[in-house]
């Protein structure tokens, strides 16, 4: 019975992401456009964001659906202009982290550009992971030096139990075009939810701990171009034994 109430909950939850997404993109975002200036545009739709993310995972909480422990929430929301790369256990991993850093950007799937419930809202904020390398590297670079942060997961998917994981490398190569710091996240749940070939209502009976824990910074100066792709290489095999070793 636990079982059942706990995947009603959860079914209760996406319905207010679902709806809350077509409510943004629909509604508040095109009076942005309306009363704001293109200049303070993107910061609001960014902040929009960050705030209803916040209520969505507050929400989960609230319901006992999980759990998010952050010792270093002061500092994530001061970050500006940082890379911040995390692994990808569950489903919800942009919404947590993007909930805990205001002022973020995040490269999503491609797909969910056409999802109906969030196209509009991540359609005029976030990044494609389809996007051609040096599209990318202009639009990350254009991005960082606004300020805003880019989340990042280097796995491009939510991983694969027991497949070996394998990073993509435009986090690094954005790094050495920018010189911007990389900040790995390592973030574990317990029990597993939300996980690659897991249903989305498979809960469990007991809640889900989601443990938040900053690793050190990465940074590479190199503005030699023969130099970038051995710092890219380098800094992605720092970044995969921060994330997924012990």
């Amino acid at each position: 019975m636990i079982k059942i109430i706990r995947s009603f909950l959860c079914a209760f939850c996406f319905c207010v992401f679902g709806l809350g997404g077509l409510l943004i993109g629909s509604v508040i975002f095109p009076i942005i456009l309306l009363i704001y200036k293109p200049e303070k545009q993107q910061k609001i739709f960014v902040n929009t964001i960050h705030l209803s993310w916040r209520f969505f995972t507050w929400l989960m909480c609230f319901l006992h659906l999980i759990k998010i422990n952050c010792p270093e929430s002061k500092r994530l929301k001061s970050l500006r202009g940082t890379i911040v790369i995390a692994n990808h256990p569950s489903l919800i991993d942009v919404v947590i982290l993007v909930s805990k850093i205001p002022n973020s950007v995040c490269v999503v799937k491609g797909s969910l550009f056409k999802n109906l419930f969030i196209r509009k809202v991540i359609g005029r904020t976030y990044l494609s992971n389809t996007m051609e390398p040096d599209e990318f590297i202009a639009c990350g670079s254009d991005v960082l030096s606004k300020g805003y942060n880019i989340v990042i997961f280097p796995e491009g998917t939510r991983t694969i139990p027991d497949k070996k994981i394998h990073l993509h490398r435009g986090f690094a190569y954005l790094q050495t075009a920018t010189g911007a710091n990389i900040l790995p996240i390592k973030i574990t749940n317990t029990p597993k939810i939300l996980g690659k070939n897991q249903k989305w209502w498979d809960v469990g009976a007991s809640v889900s701990v989601y443990d938040i824990i900053i690793k050190p910074s990465i940074s590479y100066d190199t503005k030699s171009p023969l130099q970038k792709r051995a710092a890219a290489i380098d800094i992605t095999n720092k970044a995969k034994n921060l994330l997924f070793q012990a």
